[in-house]
């Protein structure tokens, strides 16, 4: 994967962790799972990359824990996304569509101005 993928990809990752939450609370490994599963493999998160994302919305209060038992003596950490969350979560949003209608226009006029030549 190239840089530019590479850090394409970090600056859209906490949107996309952000929304996945929105469906319902996850933990870790499930998280890097989804993305991983929702891009058909385009898409991969090393996990210790996703905790400093998700320890970084935990901080900002965008974030609660909770821990789950699972089996006999596996717990879970699940994240959950509280109402400041959600307002951080459309806020972004709306820059990301901002962003990409801006892109969007400048490759337009790129294409039509080279198409013109």
């Amino acid at each position: 994967m190239s840089k530019n993928q590479e850090n394409f990809k970090r600056g859209c990752t906490e949107i996309l962790v952000l929304y996945l939450l929105t469906k319902e609370d996850l933990y870790g490994y499930q998280i890097t799972q989804l993305f991983k599963e929702k891009s058909n493999g385009r898409f991969t998160m090393l996990e210790g990359t996703l905790y400093l994302i998700l320890y970084k919305l935990v901080e900002a209060g965008y974030l609660s824990t909770y821990s789950k038992t699972v089996g006999i003596k596996r717990t879970r950490k699940y994240y959950h996304l509280e109402p400041s969350g959600q307002e951080y979560l459309n806020r972004i949003l709306n820059e990301y569509d901002e962003i990409t209608k801006g892109i969007a226009m400048i490759l337009d006029r790129e294409v039509q101005n080279y198409e013109q030549d």
